[in-house]
């Protein structure tokens, strides 16, 4: 049961913390962490969300990303899902943070609302899409993708 914590307009938390499931069925503000893997020939690692997903399955994101766990730091929880979704250990000095994000989403036939701030962040680094080692549930394919291919 993941529990994340409620946020004001500024992202600051407001004490409140609420279930995963409770946080999207009524649309509540909360923060997420998106981490992009750029290689040093300035290709983007992208993944492709399982189809298992509740939002957006089989669709490409980010390199990663994930929810803020209630009390946990954008950082420390966008080094733990870059070692849960892809197999990637990294130092917190390797994470360079770029900016906040608002996200207003209604899905799934207006039965899930995605009320998020993303918490941005750059990972130089050179990976081997083969290489990785994907967490199933989440994630079924990653590739590495030109910047003008994304645009």
């Amino acid at each position: 049961m993941e529990k994340i914590d409620i946020v004001d307009k500024s992202g600051r938390p407001t004490g409140r913390v609420a279930e995963r499931k409770i946080i999207h069925k009524n649309g509540l503000r909360h923060k997420t962490v998106h981490v992009w893997i750029v290689n040093s020939k300035g290709q983007i690692l992208i993944q492709k969300r399982s189809p298992q997903k509740e939002s957006h399955p089989n669709m490409w994101d980010v390199s990663c990303a994930g929810h803020i766990t209630a009390g946990d730091t954008p950082l420390k929880s966008g080094l733990r899902e870059l070692k849960e979704e892809l197999g990637l250990k990294v130092p917190a000095n390797k994470l360079k943070f770029l900016f906040t994000a608002g996200n207003y989403k209604v899905l799934n036939h207006g039965t899930y609302f995605d009320n998020e701030l993303n918490d941005v962040y750059l990972l130089k680094m050179n990976v081997d899409p083969s290489k990785i080692k994907k967490q199933k549930i989440e994630v079924s394919e990653v590739k590495l993708i030109e910047t003008s291919e994304l645009k």
